[in-house]
């Protein structure tokens, strides 16, 4: 089964938003400012480029590098 180009950037699309949405609910920040935020790290530039394969890691694995790239606390709730 081949997969599209259009599927990977809807899977890309998926895992960043949920991974936004943890943070956001985690950090009490509005989702706006976590994705904007988001966006522009180096998790989120490394996930959007779809030669790297980072989306293959899954949400958690994602949001887990973006709290340690920003210093953020590990929180598992």
């Amino acid at each position: 089964m081949d997969v599209k180009k259009e599927q990977i950037q809807a899977a890309i699309d998926q895992i960043a938003t949920l991974v936004v949405e943890s943070i956001a609910e985690k950090e009490k920040k509005d989702s706006s400012i976590v994705l904007a935020d988001f966006l522009t790290s180096q998790t989120g530039r490394k996930l959007y480029d779809e030669s790297l394969k980072f989306w293959c890691d899954g949400p958690s694995c994602i949001e887990e590098m973006y709290r340690k790239e920003k210093g953020l606390e590990s929180r598992s709730t």
